[in-house]
């Protein structure tokens, strides 16, 4: 582990006590990266001895054997001597890699990195991409039935000793460096003076009639996570026609705070105005194809000014992308959106990136009714997916 020049104190207190279970990854070979790594340990109060440098020879993909000595055996290294069970949250920064191919030599898929380093100890499968196979902090949720187990800290999932040793790995990243900087700086500028805005969700059909499967399950996902903004106070715009946000009949979307919806393949639609803290996403299939540069909703997002977001850098089917309605459910519980990502996300070493402060909790204190105690609720049985859920999300 090389540490950087001296980190100063906070600018302000961290808004929880998590800032030394982060692990900060950058680059020495790059300026940006370092910046930023320096950057987000300085306003969040993370210690120096838990940056972590690596020397990687691409900052967009690598193969697999680059990836196990530029990236898995250094970062393992750094994890060693903070403790491995002391961290929670892996923030890589600007220009540090984000795809990895396939160790299968006669497939040339490309995964997220970031998803096999969430899984860094090889305890959710041991070799293979582990789609199919839910990760153990996700929890299934029946959308149209309205059924969502009670919110679960990834803190407390892993100080259960009987708990895998796994990680929830973000990127401080974007277009250029000074983007990946103030994430950080609108995340806690939010976290200061309160998330409000729009809340904003683009289905593709009416709910009516539609069942909680195959491409249904995206809209059902949607209308909830609407429900629960409505009860949450905000002010909501849910469109149903099949044309995106900004492209008419669809509305826009001004003063988002929150978006979800769907569809339309590596593709913007320059349809919203972002306030500082604003939270969202775009179920499709490249979204994340890069976060720097290209077409993608992610990319575009970041330039416009978005502080959190997530996609797929390659066809994930829709049943891998991020699901919805329990990560804002879990937000307005008062979560960090470190752990309401990951708790919504059903497979590890597979194609999802996060992109933000996973520290940043949009409502720390949570927002009524969802900050009350739960009631008790029927477990949700862990299903894998079906194969009407494996369908490409994107009808090719």
């Amino acid at each position: 582990m090389l540490s950087l020049a001296a980190v100063s104190a906070p600018c302000q207190e961290s808004t929880n006590s998590l800032a030394d279970r982060v692990l900060v990854v950058f680059s020495r070979n790059d300026g940006g990266s370092r910046e930023v790594a320096k950057h987000y340990a300085k306003m969040r109060g993370i210690p120096e001895k838990n940056l972590c440098s690596i020397a990687p020879i691409d900052f967009v993909g690598l193969a697999w054997n680059e990836y196990i000595a530029q990236v898995r055996n250094p970062v393992q290294k750094c994890l060693n001597a903070v403790g491995p069970k002391n961290i929670l949250y892996i923030v890589f920064t600007y220009n540090t890699p984000f795809r990895v191919r396939s160790p299968d030599k006669a497939r040339e898929a490309q995964f997220a990195l970031d998803q096999f380093v969430a899984d860094i100890w090889d305890q959710y499968v041991s070799y293979g991409t582990g789609f199919g196979r839910l990760q153990p902090y996700y929890v299934d949720a029946r959308s149209k039935e309205n059924i969502y187990p009670p919110f679960e800290s990834f803190a407390d999932f892993r100080a259960l000793p009987t708990n895998k040793v796994i990680y929830s790995v973000w990127r401080l990243d974007g277009p250029t460096a000074a983007i990946a900087k103030h994430l950080v700086d609108k995340a806690m500028e939010a976290e200061t003076s309160g998330l409000k805005g729009v809340a904003c969700f683009d289905r593709r059909w009416p709910i009516k009639g539609q069942e909680d499967k195959g491409y249904g399950a995206g809209d059902w996902d949607l209308h909830r996570a609407a429900g629960f903004a409505r009860q949450a106070g905000f002010k909501v715009i849910e469109d149903d026609n099949e044309a995106e946000f900004g492209t008419p009949p669809a509305p826009m979307c001004p003063d988002a705070a929150l978006y979800a919806g769907w569809y339309s393949l590596n593709h913007y639609n320059n349809a919203f105005t972002w306030v500082p803290g604003a939270v969202g996403f775009h179920l499709d299939s490249l979204s994340a194809w890069s976060p720097r540069t290209g077409q993608s909703w992610v990319f575009f997002a970041l330039q416009k000014g978005i502080t959190v977001t997530s996609g797929a850098v390659e066809e994930p089917i829709l049943a891998g992308l991020l699901r919805p309605a329990g990560t804002f459910r879990d937000l307005f519980q008062g979560a960090n959106v470190g752990d309401a990502f990951l708790r919504n996300t059903r497979f590890l070493r597979w194609m999802i990136l996060y992109i933000g402060d996973p520290l940043y909790r949009p409502f720390p204190g949570g927002l009524p009714p969802f900050n009350g105690k739960p009631a008790p609720q029927k477990p949700v049985p862990q299903t894998p997916a079906t194969p009407e859920q494996s369908k490409p999300d994107d009808g090719h």
